[in-house]
């Protein structure tokens, strides 16, 4: 009997600080769910204007942080007719140095393309997104 409560003992020993580190795990994964949820929840934004100058073939898209989340303007995605955009420039507040868009500023994006778009899209780093078809 000393012998089956010794094993017993030993596979619960064995077996705790796994249990333990799963539920540790679970546990965090749930907080950074949550935690992106409150941050999706407080972020918002609205597109004030989107210009196309056909002399210069440039497309300048402004958006305003409607949000009270502060966002960041490396992670702001811009698509163009259903196309990801990479390399255009981008000022906020007419400061081309910052990285970060906090609530109430406006973001100013400036791209090249060769032809009037019929869509674009302002995707946030948590999903949120706002179209302009009327350019």
């Amino acid at each position: 009997m000393a012998v089956l409560f010794v094993g017993v003992l030993v596979a619960i020993s064995t077996a705790y600080p796994m249990m333990s580190a799963a539920n540790e795990r679970v546990q965090t994964a749930v907080d950074d769910r949550d935690d992106r949820s409150i941050s999706q929840r407080n972020s918002d934004i609205e597109l004030a204007n989107v210009t196309y100058d056909e002399t210069t073939d440039v497309l300048v898209v402004r958006v305003n942080n409607t949000g009270s989340r502060t966002l960041s303007v490396s992670d702001t995605d811009v698509l163009v007719d259903g196309r990801y955009q990479q390399g255009y420039a981008t000022s906020v507040d007419g400061d081309g140095t910052r990285s970060i868009w906090t609530p109430g500023e406006t973001l100013r994006v400036e791209l090249s393309t060769s032809t009037r778009p019929d869509r674009v899209k302002v995707v946030t780093e948590f999903g949120i997104a706002e179209t302009e078809t009327d350019i």
